[in-house]
């Protein structure tokens, strides 16, 4: 039966459950990872690299949070198909999936190539599908779970030479709702958070001009920070959002809201 507010004490709690975040290992990724972690779910740290999976899950655990360390490049089945073996096989099942990890591509629409083109989509679009597809079949073993899909403002706002990227980040949204209504009747619940300008390695490549520019811009008059972004995973994915599904939820200082 699916999970209602009413069953807990405290909303925000996932003490007991099983969380994966792609693309955890920096960024909007490691900060949606450590608020989960710290609401109490054990959380599977996952990207391409070994190393820094490895590195990210024992700081966590440093700080006392339950975490561990698995690789998985979601631009190959392979990998999708073994992530989701491990799930089964050693925590019979997963209550949370946050699709995180994304393709970036700074190019025009004219210089965008058919390689870069496929590659953007295997990892932005193809890899969240199936990686999804499976989340789901582990979590009707639980009874249901959550699917929260990482899009961006510029799913609402395309900037020009992030045209693939905002393109793909459209079909994020449509993506969550597909998924949520087809779902819905095994108490998964599917969304998607749409952040905006939040302080990583990205918003530090800013020069000092197209900074100023952001944040006065920005109704709030700063930049995000990841943990931000947690706080409202979190809200979708414990018994808070217990009747949320097929929803998009902008964060992004009013971003999207003011005049360009």
């Amino acid at each position: 039966m699916a999970t209602t507010a009413a069953t807990h004490a405290n909303p925000f709690d996932l003490a007991g459950k099983v969380a994966l975040v792609t693309g955890s290992t920096m960024g909007i990724g490691e900060g949606i990872a450590r608020t989960l972690a710290q609401a109490g779910a054990h959380v599977v740290i996952s990207s391409r690299k070994a190393e820094d999976c490895v590195r990210v899950a024992q700081q966590f655990r440093d700080e006392g949070l339950s975490a561990e360390p698995r690789v998985c490049h979601i631009g190959r089945m392979e990998d999708i198909a073994s992530m989701a073996a491990h799930l089964n096989i050693t925590h019979e099942g997963l209550d949370i999936l946050v699709n995180n990890a994304v393709l970036s591509p700074w190019r025009s629409i004219e210089d965008t190539d058919p390689p870069l083109f496929m590659k953007a989509i295997e990892v932005n679009l193809r890899g969240n599908w199936y990686l999804s597809v499976e989340a789901a079949k582990l979590m009707k073993l639980r009874g249901g779970g959550s699917i929260v899909n990482i899009a961006s403002v510029a799913a609402l706002h395309p900037d020009k030479m992030l045209a693939l990227y905002s393109t793909l980040k459209t079909a994020m949204i449509g993506m969550s709702r597909c998924f949520a209504l087809e779902y819905g009747e095994f108490g998964i619940r599917v969304n998607t958070i749409l952040p905006g300008v939040i302080e990583t390695k990205l918003a530090d490549a800013f020069d000092g001009p197209t900074r100023e520019n952001i944040l006065r811009s920005t109704p709030l008059g700063r930049i995000g920070a990841p943990q931000e972004i947690g706080y409202a995973v979190l809200y979708l994915c414990a018994s808070s959002g217990a009747f949320v599904t097929g929803a998009s939820l902008v964060v992004d200082g009013g971003l999207s809201i003011a005049s360009h």
